[in-house]
């Protein structure tokens, strides 16, 4: 990789699509998403209440918080329906020899 500050973080074998993954970056839990061909990435913790979102259901770019039901997009972060009203930070994402990575 030519960018030093690109992160190798799972194998893209090792991607279920459909099933949220949670890996830490940088001290921050961070979700990855695989949705056919294209991975996400975003914060791994609801803005509504402090629990880990790789504990809910990812239904297309759909992500349902496990403890209120809020919705996030997956693709932008951008909160779909409520209680959360703040969306969730997003990461670039590149796929490098086989390899999620994200910056």
């Amino acid at each position: 990789m030519n960018d030093v500050h690109t992160h190798k973080l799972i194998k893209l074998e090792d991607l279920t699509k459909g099933k949220p993954h949670r890996v830490e970056h940088n001290g921050k839990g961070v979700l990855l998403c695989r949705i056919e061909d294209s991975v996400y990435a975003v914060n791994d913790t609801c803005p509504h209440e402090d629990i880990s979102l790789s504990l809910g259901v990812l239904c297309e770019h759909r992500l349902r918080c496990p403890l209120h039901g809020s919705e996030f997009d997956v693709r932008t972060g951008r909160v779909l329906n409520e209680p959360a009203e703040q969306d969730l930070p997003t990461y670039p994402v590149e796929i490098n020899a086989g390899w999620v990575c994200i910056k």
